[in-house]
């Protein structure tokens, strides 16, 4: 999940945006929070109508589970290396759990993102298939529950079954695991876990864009039913992947320049390294975009701020 091949020799440059950082990661914590305080007691109260009935908002739910779990196990951790510039827990055991857990949920996260983008394809054009139970199972719950299953399986065997020894003698911060020393391994993590899972975002939704307009005007004029529902999986959809494809492209794009063409990028040029943070703001924020993409509660939201303003009464002299 990480891009070991990045190293930093001006180390005060990239220091420097540590507050900036540590402020900006704080705020959108605490929206995130919010917002899933609001959209998780909905879902549980409302199951029948947001879950059972409705498969698209499977993944959705999925994806704030995992934000929950970022922004309460993981972000704090994050938010504070940049409050102080190191580590405060820096005890192998505390290193390796943290690394499990960062680079699992964000793993979770594009893969979940990446099915989402394949299946939304089904869920608008043929929707008719997962009527069957079987291929309901094959295509929708399976894919969901690998995206689940493996992330935690491949980080827990790399973090803390390879057979190696990371190195904990110098620093202020946890070591990245020993396996990222291992070329091959380091980069399948990267390459496959990262890059070929943002490509598939971009591509994918490009293709449902695609799709979707070709088809926009037959199905407008003979079933407007349909193309409303077309539309309203299709915006909901792009609201997520724009979030990762902002968040990620940048970052994959230097690493690939710099892997490819030019190998010390981040020495000649310590700033870019600040496009990585990027990467940080997806998970939180995309509980604060779930927010703005659920029609139903937004309806319900407006309804009980409505039902509580005050009725005007009117005096006639």
């Amino acid at each position: 999940m990480i891009n070991k091949n990045v190293t930093i020799t001006h180390l005060e440059d990239v220091k420097s945006v540590y507050p900036i950082t540590f402020i900006l990661l704080l705020i959108v914590e605490i929206l995130s929070i919010a917002s899933i305080l609001i959209i998780l007691p909905y879902f549980f109260f409302h199951w029948h109508s947001m879950m059972t009935k409705a498969l698209h908002n499977h993944v959705i739910f999925l994806l704030l589970i995992v934000s929950f779990f970022y922004v309460t196990l993981d972000l704090p951790f994050i938010i504070n290396h940049y409050r102080l510039g190191y580590d405060n827990f820096r005890k192998p055991s505390f290193c390796f759990w943290w690394y499990w857990l960062d680079y699992t949920l964000i793993s979770m996260s594009l893969f979940l993102t990446a099915t989402a983008s394949v299946q939304r394809h089904i869920l608008v054009f043929n929707s008719y298939w997962l009527r069957i139970r079987r291929k309901r199972w094959l295509l929708h719950f399976m894919p969901l529950i690998f995206c689940i299953v493996y992330p935690s399986l491949f980080y827990l065997i790399v973090v803390f079954l390879y057979p190696c020894i990371t190195s904990f003698d110098d620093g202020v911060s946890c070591p990245f695991p020993c396996y990222t020393d291992e070329l091959i391994i380091s980069y399948f993590d990267w390459m496959f876990h990262t890059i070929f899972l943002v490509i598939v975002i971009v591509v994918a939704n490009i293709a449902l864009v695609y799709r979707v307009i070709y088809s926009m005007r037959k199905v407008r004029q003979r079933q407007s039913r349909t193309w409303k529902k077309q539309k309203k999986l299709t915006l909901q959809l792009l609201a997520f992947s724009s979030l990762y494809i902002l968040g990620w492209s940048p970052s994959v794009i230097i690493s690939i320049i710099e892997t490819i063409f030019l190998p010390n990028l981040f020495d000649e040029r310590p700033e870019l390294y600040y496009i990585n943070n990027s990467s940080y703001f997806v998970c939180p924020l995309q509980s604060v975009i779930c927010l703005f993409t659920l029609p139903e509660l937004m309806k319900f939201i407006k309804s009980k701020l409505e039902r509580k303003q005050p009725i005007p009464i009117t005096t006639i002299f």
